[in-house]
């Protein structure tokens, strides 16, 4: 029985292989960078998408107390219970839910969403009074000094408002799944000119 030399072991490498290896392999590094790409603009969409639909619902549960108004000229929310029943309404509507909290655009949102905090902020001159709802509905009261309360996201209160923020997951490529969490804070100001005319 006669053993292979190491010599006939030893091929040459063509230069066309080696350019297709490398080829392949910047085809891969691109497609990657092009997946990532993706994969963020679809986040990005997803976060205007449901700001957008945070801001309607919020200005939809923004109901001001009419009588409050017509005696003091304070533009203060009503019932606090109230405003969070129609935000859930609005927010249902705008983002397409179904009754168990699941979107039909799977796309922007593929699971379940959930309301994890609503604040109604009813400032006047003398102080901020929050009404602040967790995610199971239990209801915290809160009266502050004028200038002295910040929203959970970082913005100032110093007009009325409410500010609700949310979760919910998102899917990308290769089956990843993320929690996202959005929030948004809307202000209900009263016309400053038209405050002018009226005192």
């Amino acid at each position: 029985m006669r053993l292979k030399s190491n010599q006939s072991l030893l091929r040459s490498t063509e230069s066309g292989q080696v350019g297709w290896t490398i080829g392949l392999w910047y085809l891969l590094f691109f497609s990657i960078l092009l997946m990532t790409g993706l994969q963020i603009e679809l986040y990005r969409a997803s976060s205007g998408y449901l700001e957008d639909a945070l801001a309607s619902s919020n200005l939809a549960a923004a109901v001001i107390d009419v009588e409050e108004y017509g005696k003091t000229h304070n533009v203060l929310i009503g019932n606090a219970y109230q405003a969070r029943e129609r935000f859930e309404k609005a927010l249902k509507i705008n983002l397409g839910l179904n009754d168990d909290g699941e979107c039909e655009n799977k796309a922007m949102i593929s699971g379940p969403v959930r309301v994890e905090t609503f604040i109604v902020y009813n400032v006047d001159e003398e102080k901020i009074v929050s009404c602040r709802f967790d995610g199971v509905g239990n209801l915290q009261v809160g009266t502050y000094a004028p200038g002295s309360v910040t929203a959970p996201n970082g913005v100032k209160v110093e007009a009325t408002g409410i500010y609700s923020e949310i979760s919910y997951e998102i899917k990308g490529f290769l089956g990843l799944t993320v929690q996202a969490h959005k929030g948004k804070l809307v202000d209900v100001c009263a016309n400053e000119s038209q405050r002018e005319e009226d005192g």
